[in-house]
């Protein structure tokens, strides 16, 4: 019986995929510890008294977005390194060049910690809003593990540790 039920949901997989019509898309739902993303090999712990909001975009779910009580939000997920960056610097640099902002502030990328492994942060400020990202690697290359905070200037620092405090957390687990 079980080899049928099997079969079944492997005939569906193949029918969705040569058709192109099914979703991958999984009913919302919130987050309240960790957050385990097998399919793209990572964790990390909700901070205290906060929600992640997972499972709301469409397609595969890549990672879960935090609403902070500043107004600001916090997004971490996973993806395939399409831009081929060599290094976690390189692509934190790329992504804070390519945002609109009307300041002429100049990027800073250094290296740091993401949980046990080294990846890059930087920081962009553009009048009265805050950008941060951290970016770091699996070994191997793939994939590619994005942490981002966006806030107002007038809460960059509360919101910053908050970001800098998940970011600590952040493990690289088995795929499944």
């Amino acid at each position: 019986m079980m080899g049928v039920a099997r079969l079944i949901k492997a005939q569906l997989a193949i029918f969705c995929l040569a058709a192109g019509i099914c979703a991958a898309q999984t009913d919302p739902r919130w987050i309240t510890e960790t957050y385990r993303n097998p399919a793209l090999g990572y964790s990390v712990k909700v901070p205290p008294g906060l929600k992640g909001l997972t499972g709301d975009q469409a397609g595969p779910e890549r990672g879960l977005r935090i609403s902070l009580p500043s107004g600001g939000s916090i997004s971490v997920w996973g993806e395939p390194n399409s831009a081929e960056w060599k290094t976690p610097k390189q692509g934190v640099r790329s992504t804070l060049e390519w945002e609109k902002c009307p300041s002429s502030q100049q990027v800073e990328v250094s290296a740091a910690p993401v949980g046990k492994l080294t990846g890059a942060k930087g920081v962009l400020v553009c009048r009265d809003r805050v950008l941060k990202v951290f970016l770091v690697f699996r070994s191997g290359g793939e994939p590619i593990y994005w942490l981002r905070l966006e806030t107002a200037s007038a809460h960059r620092l509360e919101d910053e540790s908050t970001l800098n405090r998940l970011a600590a957390t952040f493990n690289i687990i088995p795929w499944n």
